[in-house]
């Protein structure tokens, strides 16, 4: 007996089927830049046929190839296919066609409304991307996770020899950030950007290291001296965590100060109301190593809340571990040698689309093993494309 048969009935529910008809329909909105005369297999097609074969554990435009073969009964359950399962071939040059803008709007809708959400922005670089034989630069994607919602409200590439702070403006111009908290790390740490998130109507919490080297003397030489005296470490406001966990133990001390008359280039940082340091100290218990201190100071928009500022900075890793760690460990995204920037690019967008439909599914399972049982079990992967809320474009 099916182990998931209880669960996932071979009888498919009119909902599911709708659902699934209306991502169809949705697909096949998306632009067809391909020569019209020489089309053997409807974008609709391609693209439907992608999604199910990653939700399947299988990545690669040949394994797309061979699980249409396998699965082509199952998918003329919703796709005509009338001229078979497309080749690989099909599959890349689709890809390479394909502008990721429009694939990317069906991550931006799942998320929803940006205002009170916190954003988090960070880069990942595809790995397999680059080849140097083919003359061919990695591929380096900057990305705005909302943890909240656990998908995308936007991605941007960077140029190629150029770097992330090139491609950030154009990513914080596609967003709508008012009433959004935007948190990044060190590489946004200039005024500009910080004008251009208070001009949009968010706020930020922004890293401050190195590269603004004048700022970080002046903030943690603020901070060090008021550590030695009583009265002005008063005005300050702090908040401290201790959690022992997966034999880790981890104190975290957030303070923070909205009396900037000691800051005289404040000025320059649109907005700023609040300079945040945090003091990291960890310890692996069981071992004999020493305790590792980390301080890491952060320019704010935000009024003065302690407790507020300590959950942002730490919820803004989330990017790094539901997002970039899961899709280099279960869909092993770094592997993946698609080397054309358009292909490569809307296939980081279909395995996040894939994640996030994974993560969402009621089925107790890892992630990992929910992939190998949609691979094996129709019903269940058609229960996985019948969760994608969609948002009409015609």
């Amino acid at each position: 007996m099916n182990p998931s048969s209880k669960s996932f009935p071979k009888t498919l529910t009119d909902d599911q089927l709708i659902a699934v008809e209306r991502l169809r329909a949705r697909f096949a909105q998306l632009p067809d830049e391909r020569m019209p005369g020489r089309i053997i297999h409807r974008i609709d097609e391609v693209v439907m046929i992608a999604l199910c074969s990653i939700l399947s554990d299988n990545d690669a435009f040949t394994d797309m190839e061979t699980f249409a073969r396998s699965q082509l009964d199952w998918l003329r359950t919703f796709l005509p296919l009338e001229k078979g399962a497309p080749s690989h071939d099909v599959f890349r040059n689709v890809f390479i066609a394909l502008r990721p803008e429009s694939l990317l709007t069906i991550l931006s809708d799942w998320c929803g409304g940006l205002d009170g959400k916190q954003i988090a922005i960070d880069g990942k670089a595809l790995r397999g991307s680059d080849s140097l034989a083919a003359g061919k630069k990695m591929v380096h994607v900057l990305r705005a996770w909302v943890g909240e919602a656990g998908i995308s409200a936007g991605h941007e590439l960077c140029a190629e020899k150029s770097n992330e702070l090139e491609a950030l403006p154009r990513l914080l111009d596609a967003l709508a950030l008012k009433g959004a908290t935007v948190t990044i790390d060190a590489m946004a740490c200039h005024p500009h950007i910080a004008e251009q998130i208070h001009g949009a109507g968010g706020d930020y919490v922004i890293a401050l290291k190195g590269n603004q080297k004048g700022t970080l003397e002046t903030v943690a030489g603020h901070f060090a001296q008021t550590d030695e005296q009583a009265d002005a470490l008063a005005a300050h406001q702090g908040v401290e965590t201790v959690e022992l966990s997966h034999g880790r133990f981890e104190k975290r001390v957030c303070t923070i100060t909205s009396d900037l008359e000691w800051f005289h280039k404040s000025w320059k940082w649109h907005g700023l109301q609040t300079v945040v340091r945090i003091v990291r100290t960890t310890h692996r218990t069981g071992t004999r190593e020493e305790l590792s201190k980390e301080t890491h100071y952060y320019l704010s928009s935000l009024a003065d809340d302690a407790a507020h500022h300590a959950d942002l900075v730490r919820s803004h890793w989330s990017v790094e571990n539901t997002c970039h760690y899961v899709l280099d460990v279960t869909f092993g995204e770094d592997d993946c040698q698609v080397r054309e920037r358009n292909a490569a690019h809307n296939l980081c967008v279909l395995r996040e689309l894939s994640a996030k439909v994974l993560r969402d599914h009621p089925e107790k399972k890892s992630m990992r093993a929910k992939r190998k049982l949609a691979a094996l079990d129709p019903a269940f992967r058609f229960s996985l494309l019948s969760i994608i809320p969609l948002v009409s474009h015609a």
